[in-house]
């Protein structure tokens, strides 16, 4: 449990945005286990009523629970692993690269000709792009990572505008999200920070916010995670099991996460 004290010494410097601040709110309360609404608003230089404003946010994604004059992470109960800060997006590019490129060539192959796909941010989401680059579809993607490295290609190009934040930079906000639902595709390929049985996580709410817009236009869903995220869980959760229909993997999933994706109906792809 984090004391008073401590949180004291890590005040941040300026005052941050909304999403940013929710953001610090779920990594603080992830770490400490439990915060008042007075040490969450001296911590982070603003008002108990905004500090309970943005608690009640998280609380209806499935962030955080009120409890006695405070809150605690959803995560809290869970016995799985929980990741808390995202590595940068070069590392994260190193990490399992040749089974990341096997990912990525597998998703390719699910695309039929003349489709159009949404892609999702990511070191996976990107040796995906790597794998259609040549392929006569249409992308939309909010990664200026992927939308780059796309624009040379054959596939026509589309990204959702928004402001553009994150150390992987990308559209958010809501003008991202209402005009990713505002098309139809024929599917969506996201990326995570983790997949437990409770669901699919990241680490950052605005992401989430746009990967589930996604969701809600793709007429087909696969998730793009390599094992060592299997039952890990994060800051904040996107979306049920019962929403996605593939899962495109470098290993069969095993024990509880394997039956809880059978009963959901998701097909297990696995790029050998």
């Amino acid at each position: 449990m984090t004391s008073e004290s401590e949180i004291k010494t890590t005040k941040p410097e300026k005052r941050l945005s909304g999403p940013d601040r929710r953001d610090r709110l779920a990594l603080l309360l992830a770490q400490s286990g439990y915060l008042s609404i007075s040490q969450l608003a001296e911590h982070l230089n603003v008002s108990e009523m905004t500090i309970r404003r943005d608690l009640d946010q998280m609380v209806e994604k499935g962030v955080a629970e009120r409890a006695h004059g405070g809150a605690v992470p959803i995560t809290s109960t869970r016995t799985w692993g929980i990741d808390l800060l995202e590595p940068e997006i070069d590392e994260r590019i190193q990490r399992n690269s040749d089974a990341k490129a096997r990912i990525g060539k597998l998703a390719a192959s699910l695309v039929e000709p003349g489709q159009t796909i949404a892609l999702d941010i990511g070191s996976t989401a990107l040796c995906m792009a790597h794998a259609v680059k040549d392929m006569d579809i249409r992308v939309f993607t909010y990664s200026l990572k992927i939308a780059l490295f796309l624009s040379s290609g054959v596939p026509r190009l589309y990204m959702p505008g928004g402001e553009i934040r994150g150390s992987e930079p990308s559209a958010v906000g809501s003008m991202t999200r209402n005009q990713l639902k505002s098309f139809r595709f024929d599917w969506a390929f996201l990326g995570a920070s983790g997949l437990a049985n409770e669901g699919l996580f990241d680490y950052s709410l605005e992401d989430a916010e746009v990967k589930r817009a996604m969701i809600e236009s793709a007429e087909r869903r696969a998730v793009l995670l390599d094992s060592s995220k299997f039952g890990r869980l994060s800051i904040v959760k996107i979306t049920d099991l019962s929403s996605i229909n593939a899962l495109v993997c470098d290993q069969e999933p095993t024990g509880s996460l394997a039956e809880k994706l059978h009963e959901a109906g998701v097909k297990v792809c696995v790029a050998e």
